[in-house]
C-alpha cells in the first residue's frame, strides 16, 4: 500500500483531474505528500508565480513578499480571472497563487477554468477556511495545493516548490481534517448515472451554469431565455433532484464532472 499512496501522491496530474478514485484514496496521498514534503530544494530557474486575488492590497503585499525570495520570480498580479489567464498565457505562468476569497462555487469555476489551460500551469488556493468539503472540492476541480492564510512564509514557498513539481501539497493539519471530516454527498445528489437522466437538455444546461457561479440574468442572457424562465427551470431541477443551494449544484456538477468541458 506504501508503494501505491507514493506513486499517487508524485504522479503530475494532468488535466485539471485529481489522478484518485474516492475522497479517502486523496485524503491518504495528500497525508502522503504532507509527510514527505519537509526538505524540498531549490534547483533551476526560479518558479514563475502569478497572484490572483480582487483585493488590490493583499495580492500586492502577497507580490512583494514573494518577490524578496530567489526562488520566486512574480510576473503578475491579478484582480481577475481574465487578467490571469492573460499572464498565463504570455508569461510562462507555472503557478498561481489564487485566493479564494469569493463564494465557493466562484473559486471552484476560477480553478476549473486556469486547470484547463493547456498550458502546463499549477494552481495553489489560499483560503481563510480548511472546511474537508471546500478542501476536496479545490483538488477535485484541478488544484494542486491548498494553504490557510495561518500559513508561514516557508510553508507557502515549500508549497510553491513542491506544487511546480507536479505535486499535491496541503498542510497536515489540513490533511488530518480531511481523514476525519470529509462527509459523505447527501443522498439526494449521490452520484448515480440516473441522477442526471430525470433533467432535460436544457434544466441541464442551466444546473452547469449555476454551479459554474453565474448569476440567474447572465444565465438568461447566455441561454437567451428570460429571467423568470431560469427561475422556472431552477424550480424544476429542485423537483427533481432535491437540491436547495448553489452548493447543491456545486457538489453534483463535481459528482459528474461537468466543471471541465464546455458548456451546453
Amino acid at each position: 500500500m506504501r508503494s501505491r499512496v507514493a506513486t499517487v501522491a508524485q504522479r503530475p496530474l494532468r488535466e485539471g483531474v485529481v489522478p484518485v478514485e474516492s475522497p479517502d484514496a486523496l485524503t491518504t496521498a495528500l497525508l502522503s505528500a504532507a509527510a514527505r514534503r519537509r526538505g524540498a530544494r531549490f534547483t533551476g530557474e526560479p518558479i514563475r508565480v502569478a497572484v490572483l486575488d480582487r483585493n488590490q492590497l493583499m495580492r500586492q503585499a502577497l507580490s512583494a513578499l514573494l518577490a524578496r525570495d530567489p526562488r520566486i520570480h512574480v510576473v503578475g498580479d491579478a484582480c481577475d480571472l481574465e487578467q490571469c489567464i492573460d499572464y498565463a498565457t504570455h508569461r510562462a505562468v507555472q503557478v498561481v497563487l489564487l485566493s479564494a476569497d469569493t463564494d465557493a462555487a466562484t473559486m471552484i469555476r476560477q480553478v476549473g477554468a486556469l486547470a484547463a489551460l493547456p498550458l502546463g500551469l499549477h494552481v495553489i488556493v489560499l483560503n481563510s477556511e480548511q472546511q474537508p468539503d471546500e478542501v476536496l472540492d479545490a483538488f477535485r476541480a484541478g488544484a494542486f495545493g491548498y494553504l490557510p492564510w495561518s500559513a508561514s512564509v516557508t510553508e507557502l514557498i515549500e508549497a510553491i516548490q513542491m506544487v511546480a513539481d507536479g505535486m499535491s501539497y496541503v498542510l497536515p493539519t489540513t490533511a488530518k481534517a480531511l481523514a476525519t471530516g470529509l462527509r459523505a454527498p447527501p443522498p439526494s445528489v449521490a452520484p448515480d448515472s440516473s441522477r442526471l437522466g430525470v433533467l432535460s437538455a436544457r434544466e441541464r444546461s442551466v444546473l452547469e451554469r449555476i454551479a459554474r457561479g453565474f448569476s440567474g440574468p447572465e444565465v438568461a442572457e447566455q441561454l437567451g431565455i428570460t429571467v423568470k424562465t431560469v427561475d422556472t427551470y431552477r424550480h424544476r431541477i429542485h423537483e427533481k433532484l432535491g437540491v436547495h443551494h448553489r452548493s447543491d449544484y456545486v457538489r453534483i456538477a463535481l459528482d459528474h464532472d461537468l466543471l471541465h468541458r464546455e458548456l451546453t
